[in-house]
């Protein structure tokens, strides 16, 4: 607009000047006139120089009119599209606060911990799930500090992270939460920072989501009250939360209207993919110098892929597990037969597969794992079974009677996160145990809590006494490889070591 105004005047000041002009040609025509007794020649000339001054006004003038005329074209097209903006700018407000009630709906329901932090490390969003771990009502959380919400002791762990995350590094690691009047669990976390490409980012996202294996039937998770059995439920009794978590699992982020028969079509029609992480050894003289534990994800639309953590529970729930784990026992036999095909040199390693359960417990399981060694002529020695220590323990009648079946075969077999319910070996008196992974709580602590050092050399020392492989979990830094090699532990595994990958990718 102003250029326009700075225009007009601009052709007024020349239309003026024009004018002036004219009437001076005009008052010298007079004089001439009165000093030359209208002599025709001066008549004609300046009669000619007075025209041409009026066509010029003239066309100044229209050429004025059409610069305006165009101008308020512009101005009207400029106003039409300043009012689209501003529409499209409602619309695309209105959308967002649509997507901000959805997000913090799925937020609130999701068990996972989630922060957003800003540069100045003060929270600017959180879920309920931080305000259930952190028994702070949500006006305590929302503009304090992070160091005061997680707590001195856990802040200090993760300082470094921070500062890493806010120079514009994606940062994921592992961390037990020690909270005041909560259940002290271990987390996978991940540090997004935002804007996701910024060198300097405005804050970051601070995701946390509990390792913790489900209870065995009739026992709730230490420090949790104890749950109302829902009757009639598929799959068993279970607390009225963990209906209302599947429910909002399945519709928000599975988007299934039956969970369970997503389950089964995703078994059905291979949505599921296998995952590996390297378990690396410390030891040059170990047997088995590769080894991997096999992860599962679940394939979505455009390629993402849901964690564990958003498909267990319904599995769980519905009764699915064991089929679950079947498929991961039929689709890892055949994935190694088929690459064996094509490199026949290729050396197949230890893969660790986790069990739940429904399979450790299962009588039909045993032999579904014997039909698939014998179908692939996939070498059992190469099988490891991880069974947690919660059903070492509860379940170990059952567990001794699994591992007789299997152990004749040449399958081996694991106790996972050793140490997470008691150091004890009592439970293991009985079991043929190859390998034992030391819980990732005690390894995360031992570098600052002399107590969990001590259990990593006691479990390694008795371990090794005995013939059995010790592998430690969580490893994140150097100074934890390095305390771990001079304990004698015999392999290391975690984000530090490596992340987990497609299992296409391995050597």
């Amino acid at each position: 607009m102003n250029r326009i105004l700075a225009i007009l005047r601009t052709r007024a000041v020349r239309i003026a000047l024009a004018f002036l002009l004219t009437a001076l040609l005009a008052g010298m025509l007079i004089v001439t006139i009165f000093w030359s007794r209208f002599d025709l020649q001066w008549l004609a000339f300046l009669g000619g120089v007075l025209f041409a001054a009026v066509l010029a006004i003239a066309s100044q003038a229209s050429k004025a009119e059409w610069l305006v005329l165009r101008r308020t074209r512009q101005l009207d097209r400029l106003k039409e599209q300043l009012s689209q903006e501003a529409a499209r700018s409602r619309n695309a407000a209105e959308a967002m606060r649509m997507l901000e009630s959805r997000f913090q709906v799925v937020g609130n329901a999701l068990p996972s911990l989630i922060l957003f932090v800003d540069r100045d490390q003060r929270c600017r969003f959180h879920n309920r799930a931080v305000e259930r771990k952190t028994r702070l009502p949500g006006d305590q959380i929302t503009g304090r500090l992070l160091r005061d919400v997680v707590g001195s002791a856990a802040y200090a762990g993760i300082a470094p992270r921070v500062a890493d995350t806010l120079a514009g590094t994606a940062i994921e690691y592992e961390t037990v939460w020690d909270s005041p009047g909560a259940e002290n669990l271990a987390y996978s976390v991940r540090h997004v920072p935002y804007p996701p490409e910024s060198a300097q980012p405005t804050g970051f996202y601070l995701l946390a989501t509990a390792r913790v294996r489900a209870p065995a039937p009739g026992q709730a998770l230490a420090g949790a009250p104890p749950a109302r059995a829902a009757a009639g439920t598929p799959g068993g009794a279970t607390a009225d939360g963990d209906a209302l978590f599947v429910k909002f699992i399945s519709d928000e982020l599975t988007h299934w209207d039956d969970p369970r028969a997503g389950i089964i079509r995703a078994l059905e029609e291979d949505q599921f993919l296998l995952f590996a992480q390297k378990i690396l050894p410390l030891k040059a003289d170990v047997p088995d110098p590769s080894c991997y534990e096999v992860l599962v994800r679940l394939k979505e639309e455009e390629e993402n892929m849901l964690p564990p953590g958003n498909f267990i529970p319904i599995a769980e729930r519905f009764g699915l597990m064991e089929q679950l784990d079947c498929w991961v026992v039929r689709t890892l036999t055949t994935w190694c037969m088929e690459r064996r095909k094509r490199t026949p040199s290729w050396r197949v390693p230890v893969f660790c597969v986790n069990l739940s359960e429904a399979a450790v417990t299962s009588e039909r399981f045993p032999r579904f794992v014997l039909d698939e060694l014998q179908r692939t002529g996939f070498a059992a020695q190469s099988l490891c079974f991880e069974i947690a220590e919660q059903d070492a323990i509860n379940r170990n009648s059952e567990v001794r009677k699994f591992a007789a079946g299997l152990k004749p075969a040449g399958c081996r077999f694991a106790i996972d996160a050793f140490g997470s319910v008691k150091v004890s070996f009592s439970h293991l008196r009985n079991l043929p145990i190859d390998f034992v992974k030391i819980d990732g709580a005690i390894v995360q602590d031992m570098l600052r809590d002399a107590t969990a050092l001590a259990k990593v050399r006691g479990i390694n020392t008795v371990c090794q006494k005995v013939g059995i492989r010790t592998v430690a979990m969580f490893v994140e830094t150097s100074g934890a490889l390095d305390q771990l090699r001079e304990i004698g532990v015999d392999y290391v595994q975690g984000f530090g070591i490596s992340y987990p990958g497609p299992i296409d990718k391995i050597s």
